[in-house]
C-alpha cells in the first residue's frame, strides 16, 4: 500500500498531520523545538491534509505544546530514573530518537502499522539516532501480538518507560483498559505517558476532527469521565498532570480562539478547560 495516497480516512494520516504541524513550528524564529525531519516526513501529503483540516495551521499550536512538554517530561524520566527502554507505541513519525539528547545506551521501541513505519524508513534512510533505536511493525489492538511482544521487551528491560502520544483517544474504553493491564503485567514498564481529554474536549476535538477524517477507524472515542483516575484500577496512579491550557500558555501558543478564552470568566469554567486536556504521567502502584 502506498501511504502517500491514502484518502483522509486513517489514523495513518494523523501521523502526516502531526509532522506538518512540527514542521511549522520549526520554521518560526520563536520555535519550541526543532525537528529537522519533520518536513520530510509531512511531504505534500501532510500539507494537504492540513489545508483539509477546519482552521487549517490553526492545530499547530496544540501539537507544538504537547510535543514540547512530552520532551520534557521523556528527558527528565529517563535521566531521574536510570531508564534504559523506551516503548513508543502508535508512534507515528515521530523523530525524537534522532532529535533528542537522549543516552547511547538506551533502547527505543518505536511500535506502528507496517506502512507507517516503512514510509518512515525509507524517508530517514542514512540518518543516525542517538540511541539505540528498533522499529517493531505492531497493530496494537492485536492482543495476541501485543502480549507476545510485550513480554519480550520486559525481558530485556530493567527500567521501562511507555509512551503513547495521541493514541488513546483513538481507542475504546475497552482497548485502553486492556492495554493498561497488558503494561502493567510487566513489572519492567514502570512509568507510563500519554495524553489525555476530558469528554469536553472530546466534544470540542470532534466537532473538526471526526468532520475531516470521516472514518471509523480515526474516530475520537476515548475521554474517561473519571480523567486520571480511570488508570489506577489497572494498577496506574497519575503523578504528574500538565494541562494543554495552562502549557499553552507558559509556552506562549494559545491553544484555544480568543473568543473562546475570553469567556473563562469565572474559575469554575477555567478550571474545567484547564482539565479538559493534557498530558500525564503514570506510575506503577
Amino acid at each position: 500500500m502506498n501511504l502517500t495516497s491514502l484518502p483522509v480516512e486513517s489514523i495513518s494520516d494523523t501521523a502526516f498531520l502531526t509532522a506538518t504541524y512540527r514542521a511549522l513550528e520549526t520554521e518560526r524564529p520563536d520555535s519550541l523545538f526543532q525537528d529537522a525531519y519533520a518536513q520530510i516526513l509531512a511531504g505534500e501529503r501532510g500539507k494537504k491534509l492540513v489545508e483539509a483540516m477546519p482552521g487549517g495551521k490553526a492545530g499547530a499550536a496544540g501539537c507544538a505544546v504537547r510535543t514540547c512538554v512530552m520532551d520534557e517530561l521523556i528527558l527528565r524520566t529517563v535521566e531521574e530514573n536510570s531508564v534504559d527502554t523506551v516503548l513508543s507505541l502508535g508512534a507515528g513519525f515521530d523523530t525524537r530518537p534522532y532529535r533528542l539528547p537522549l543516552p547511547t545506551s538506551l533502547r527505543w521501541y518505536e511500535c506502528d502499522l507496517d506502512v507507517v513505519l516503512a514510509y518512515k524508513i525509507d524517508k530517514l534512510a542514512g540518518l543516525l539516532s542517538r540511541c539505540i533505536l528498533q522499529s517493531v511493525a505492531l497493530d496494537i489492538t492485536d492482543i495476541i501480538a501485543r502480549h507476545i511482544f510485550f513480554k519480550s521487551v520486559g525481558m530485556a528491560a530493567k527500567r521501562g518507560l511507555v509512551f503513547t502520544e495521541g493514541l488513546l483517544i483513538y481507542m475504546t474504553v475497552e482497548q485502553v483498559a486492556t492495554l493498561a493491564t497488558d503494561l502493567y503485567a510487566q513489572p519492567q514498564f514502570q512509568w507510563w505517558l500519554t495524553d489525555l481529554a476530558s469528554p469536553s474536549a472530546l466534544r470540542y476535538f470532534q466537532k473538526s476532527v471526526n468532520s475531516s477524517l470521516n472514518s471509523g477507524e480515526a474516530t475520537l472515542q476515548f475521554a474517561p469521565e473519571e480523567g486520571t483516575e480511570f488508570f489506577r484500577q489497572y494498577g496506574w496512579k497519575s503523578v504528574e498532570f500538565r494541562s494543554l491550557l495552562e502549557e499553552g500558555q507558559r509556552l506562549h501558543r494559545e491553544v484555544l480562539p480568543k473568543s473562546l478564552l475570553a469567556q473563562l470568566q469565572t474559575p469554575e469554567h477555567w478550571e474545567m478547560w484547564r482539565r479538559m486536556s493534557g498530558f500525564i504521567l503514570l506510575k506503577r502502584h
